[in-house]
């Protein structure tokens, strides 16, 4: 058995395992239940790092020392785009969907209503609160954490899977292989309690698993250029965690139409997901336009 097949096999194999007892947990309906399946989706993004190791991957082979100095453009690219795919993604779903965005705190209120009091009470716009957020999921500690949970995927994904990808069929087809594999990845909690989309969602449930595949495919793609270019697995890593720590669009929402959760706001609705796809394709285009360069030169 080859090591990629290795790496599939136990990587999918104890995550599906791991989101299955999830979902059961969820289905409790307590808070207990609900905490556990927390920490067993968080347990899930550390799966693809032991399928690496399990695969027979060193991990020296990654690259651990960053070179802030020479690699700074691309550490702030990582840390910072994705808050402006997100904002920009909103902001074209809101403008095709102009009736479902808010400002006067109706997603506050309706989900956390104590918070929307305070927030009254303090006479404070709402616009304020909506600012607040912006700026703290780029700038709180708690994207450290979220980078130590994204390199727990991305010495799998980036790290080990897709220069394997790369090298046996080419580096476009090795780029959308290894994004659809990693979005398939999450399947089960998508499919059993509606993870990313919820469950009733115009084109549900399929179109979601097309929608977040497409989604995985553009995000692979600059975390990989972030890999190779700086040859450091944190730079990934870094991209993955200020992923999952930007702040949610639906806090502009209307709360009226759930089931166009497919188009967004948030980044991996088919709308919402263009601008990251749009800078994944530039990556493409100048990448190989790169390489040509290159052979023709030798």
């Amino acid at each position: 058995m080859s090591k990629t097949m290795r790496y599939l096999l136990f990587t999918f194999i104890s995550a599906y395992i791991l989101q299955l007892i999830a979902c059961h947990d969820i289905a409790l309906e307590n808070a207990g239940g609900r905490m556990e399946a927390d920490n067993l989706i968080a347990l899930c993004m550390f799966m693809p790092t032991i399928g690496a190791l399990v695969a027979g991957a060193d991990l020296r082979q990654f690259g651990w020392k960053p070179d802030v100095s020479r690699h700074i453009k691309l550490i702030l690219l990582a840390w910072l785009l994705p808050t402006v795919t997100q904002l920009l993604g909103a902001a074209l779903y809101y403008g095709v969907f102009p009736e479902d965005f808010d400002l006067t705190g109706i997603y506050l209120r309706e989900y956390d209503p104590e918070a929307f009091m305070e927030l009254e009470s303090s006479g404070k716009p709402y616009v304020s609160y909506v600012i607040h957020e912006i700026f703290v999921s780029f700038a709180s500690p708690h994207i450290l954490i979220a980078m130590l949970l994204g390199l727990g995927e991305e010495i799998g994904w980036r790290g080990f899977l897709f220069p394997r990808l790369k090298t046996r069929f080419g580096r476009i087809k090795g780029l959308l292989l290894g994004g659809a594999i990693h979005g398939a990845w999450h399947f089960p909690v998508m499919l059993l309690i509606g993870y990313e989309y919820g469950k009733e969602y115009i084109g549900a449930p399929l179109l979601g698993l097309f929608a977040f595949c497409l989604y995985t495919i553009g995000m692979g793609i600059v975390a990989d250029f972030l890999y190779e270019k700086s040859d450091c697995i944190w730079l990934p890593a870094l991209f993955h965690g200020a992923i999952n720590s930007s702040f949610s669009p639906h806090i502009m929402d209307t709360c009226v139409h759930d089931e166009r959760s497919i188009f967004g706001p948030v980044d991996i609705g088919l709308i919402s997901m263009i601008p990251q796809l749009l800078f994944a394709l530039n990556i493409l285009y100048y990448e190989n336009k790169r390489e040509r360069m290159e052979l023709l030169q030798s």
